[in-house]
């Protein structure tokens, strides 16, 4: 059996996983920020969705430091980064902070939010049959592709963007584009190495 599914599940504090948990505490205060909708509120939480995004290297980085890699951490790793960035982007549209981009994009922005909440969705119902499957079967967590990572960066960085709202309407409708694309191909590489998740 493989060493990775023999180990529990379960929550270990260490220093990887702290770093995980404070994603979190930031996205639940990017989300009040953002739910004010004041000036400075929105560019606070700009800053915060940086330390979040900056933060979520570091606490692989440690856990291969420090000899912490976990299971555990792997799948918690994935759902403080869509804690971080699903309900960001949800307030981020309904406060309007894409209009700028609506003579560039059809539909402006559902295309692009549509498509990155919905590989978000994906992403979280695979963890969920994970950890179904995992009771049962000799299954391992299938981690982040190469392009996942980089459409992550696509996504954050496009989501920093929107919140400071400085700059050409180019520049972000440019990235929501990126985004798609990106987000699509990750979508594809996922379910070629993890789609095991996701059957019987």
């Amino acid at each position: 059996m493989n060493n990775q599914s023999e180990q529990a599940l379960s929550w270990t504090f260490n220093v990887p996983n702290g770093i995980t948990t404070l994603r979190i505490i930031l996205a639940a205060c990017i989300a009040w920020l953002l739910v004010a909708g004041g000036t400075g509120q929105i560019l606070l939480a700009a800053i915060l969705l940086t330390v979040g995004w900056a933060s979520d290297g570091l606490d692989g980085l440690l856990a291969r430091r420090l000899g912490q890699s976990s299971p555990f951490g792997e799948v918690f790793d994935l759902i403080a980064d869509r804690v971080l960035m699903t309900p960001t982007l949800i307030l981020a549209v309904s406060a309007g902070l894409f209009s700028g981009t609506a003579a560039l994009m059809p539909l402006n922005p559902y295309p692009y939010a549509v498509i990155v909440i919905a590989g978000d969705l994906t992403i979280l119902a695979g963890i969920i049959m994970f950890m179904r499957k995992r009771r049962t079967q000799n299954i391992v967590f299938p981690t982040p592709t190469r392009i996942a990572k980089l459409t992550y960066s696509f996504q954050m960085l496009t989501l920093v963007v929107a919140l400071v709202g400085k700059g050409p309407d180019i520049l972000l409708a440019s990235l929501m584009y990126l985004s798609i694309i990106f987000t699509l191909l990750s979508f594809y590489s996922y379910l070629r190495k993890g789609g095991y998740v996701f059957t019987p």
